[in-house]
């Protein structure tokens, strides 16, 4: 409760989840709010201003650009939700097993999480999706494996850093499983933090998903993402600049307070532990 009050006297961190929320009501509901069909073609009306018919006006195809925005929006961040949950998953699994289990099973985990964490995410991104070809699953799965190494490690060391408590060496010593003593003794307090760790990832997931969309191996046309529009629109941003504005400028206020409010919740807890 400390943090939270902590948290809702920061007026920014408070504008940013409101922004958020809205954003998020618009893409679950854009099939009522969007007024044309994202992927409708009017080339008679293409390249329209933005008007009270058309408010952020229409891309090369003539599509609304509003309704690919928050279509888009679905694409973006709803698969990027997926891939944190699905590495946190992954990284509660295996980071635990090994904090929990060590020896042989620790050294062996630690060392393929160095070798694919020497390795740059990108690249390795990038190789995946070649291989395999671009499509939504190719997508989950290769920012999965490029990502899910650090949160391993990440898990691993808070799981060290309870099981040295009392109470848990106790639980070991009287004949408790050890999957017993992570379950009740060690996720627990270490859910907090790791929560604040994949808010903070979030984004970075986001950059990454729309980073391959506008390289044109991410998202495929005519599926609407943001990263993807940021492409289309830069064939044109020579005679039409203001056509990258509506998605530029939504996945930086996304990415910027995601990254504000993880910040303020970091902060936050770190004041009520040191208090």
């Amino acid at each position: 409760m400390d943090v939270m009050k902590k948290i809702v006297k920061d007026r920014i961190v408070l504008v940013s989840i409101l922004f958020l929320s809205l954003l998020m009501l618009g893409i679950i509901f854009a099939n009522v709010l969007s007024p044309y069909d994202p992927n409708k073609q009017d080339i008679m009306n293409k390249l329209a201003h933005p008007s009270s018919e058309h408010f952020f006006g229409t891309d090369m195809l003539g599509r609304d650009i509003f309704s690919r925005i928050l279509y888009g929006g679905r694409v973006t961040l709803l698969l990027s939700f997926l891939i944190v949950f699905l590495i946190l998953l992954i990284g509660l699994i295996f980071g635990g097993i090994s904090g929990m289990f060590g020896g042989w099973i620790d050294a062996s985990m630690m060392r393929f999480c160095d070798l694919m964490l020497s390795l740059p995410n990108e690249m390795m991104s990038l190789c995946i999706i070649g291989i395999l070809g671009p499509s939504l699953l190719t997508i989950i799965l290769a920012l999965t494996i490029v990502r899910f190494p650090w949160y391993v490690k990440m898990i691993r060391t808070e799981v060290l850093n309870y099981k040295t408590k009392n109470y848990v060496v106790f639980s070991l010593s009287s004949g408790k499983s050890k999957g017993w003593v992570f379950k009740e003794h060690i996720f627990p307090p270490i859910i907090r933090a790791i929560i604040v760790y994949s808010t903070l990832d979030i984004s970075a997931v986001i950059m990454s998903i729309s980073a391959l969309s506008f390289l044109g191996v991410g998202i495929q046309p005519p599926t609407a993402e943001w990263g993807r529009m940021l492409n289309e629109s830069r064939e044109i941003a020579v005679v039409e600049p203001w056509q990258m504005i509506p998605a530029g400028i939504t996945l930086f206020l996304v990415i910027a307070m995601l990254n504000y409010i993880g910040d303020a919740v970091t902060e936050g807890i770190n004041e009520a532990n040191s208090e």
